[in-house]
């Protein structure tokens, strides 16, 4: 589920090894490394960026502070590991890359009225905006102008007055709209540059690659109801083809009649309504989704390409 969502960097962290026998012992851990690794590759892992990290959350080893052979407690940890810590771990994350030059998309999580300002929480998802600037609140298709923009923080520095009056990928802001009624947006809008050519496309037809879930209860077939999750949107969809399935040994089926779980797949989608869809390759957040039945979700998958 995380892999199919984006996510490429990981940490394992290997708790209660304290607990084990004899404590913190080395073959337990290399022995689950071993039974992961294997798994953590067939999901798409790069393990060049995936972390094994020995820990005790109950009493705080090896998460702030490194084992120490002086430390009764961490010693027999101290004595073969020389790694970084949890925190340093995760302080060791590549940074995201911040598609500033890309179109304007920005995700609205909440709405509220404050004065003659109708107020878009949420988040810039690429490209940047500023004070005064004219946008678009899609899929209703109407204008308004960027009044102010909130961050809810202090932004220090040289430019902390002019930063705080833009917003660029990766902010969590507020924008304070004029010239639109509040009535006209609600929850999972997306708000983009108003200009026709810098719009996301509103469609209802796409090509997707899936990874389906292990433990579906019910295999998907070609007409199979589902709701698409995607950022804040539940959309009743159809898979209305199956395109081709690669199966976990990476041969290929052309046009499998069934997904069974664990397998991936390319597949068509039909969904009841027009929504903002854009290739992955365009926007992650706007080209990615999960498909839910029943409650549970049994796959997830990426954009391709939109019809």
């Amino acid at each position: 589920l995380a892999r199919g969502l984006g996510v490429s960097q990981l940490i394992v962290a290997v708790n209660k090894l304290d607990a084990a026998e004899p404590s913190w012992s080395q073959e337990r851990f290399v022995e689950i490394k071993r039974r992961l690794v294997p798994f953590l590759k067939s999901n798409g892992f790069d393990m060049k960026r995936v972390q094994f990290v020995p820990t005790s959350g109950l009493s705080g080893i090896n998460i702030k502070s490194p084992p120490s052979v002086s430390d009764r407690a961490s010693a027999g940890l101290a004595s073969w590991y020389n790694d970084f810590t949890l925190l340093q771990a995760i302080n060791k994350f590549e940074s995201a890359k911040r598609n500033i030059e890309k179109p304007f998309r920005f995700l609205a999580s909440d709405i509220y009225s404050e004065g003659k300002f109708v107020v878009v929480k949420g988040r810039v998802v690429q490209g940047l905006i500023s004070t005064g600037d004219k946008i678009v609140v899609l899929p209703i298709g109407d204008d308004a102008d960027v009044g102010r923009i909130e961050h809810g923080v202090a932004i220090s520095g040289e430019l902390g007055a002019e930063r705080m009056n833009i917003a660029m990928a990766g902010d969590s802001v507020e924008l304070y709209l004029i010239g639109i009624d509040i009535a006209r947006i609600s929850v999972g809008n997306i708000i983009s540059d108003a200009d026709e050519n810098c719009r996301p496309k509103l469609r209802r037809k796409m090509r997707a690659k899936i990874i389906v879930m292990d433990r579906i209860t019910v295999p998907i077939i070609r007409g199979s109801q589902v709701l698409m999750h995607m950022h804040s949107l539940d959309v009743p969809a159809v898979i209305s083809n199956l395109v081709s399935q690669t199966n976990r040994d990476n041969s290929l089926n052309s046009r499998p009649r069934v997904l069974t779980g664990g397998v991936s797949a390319t597949v068509e989608i039909k969904l009841s309504e027009k929504i903002c869809l854009e290739p992955f390759s365009e926007c992650r957040a706007l080209g990615r989704f999960a498909l839910r039945r029943g409650g549970d979700t049994v796959a997830v998958g990426i954009v391709e390409t939109i019809n």
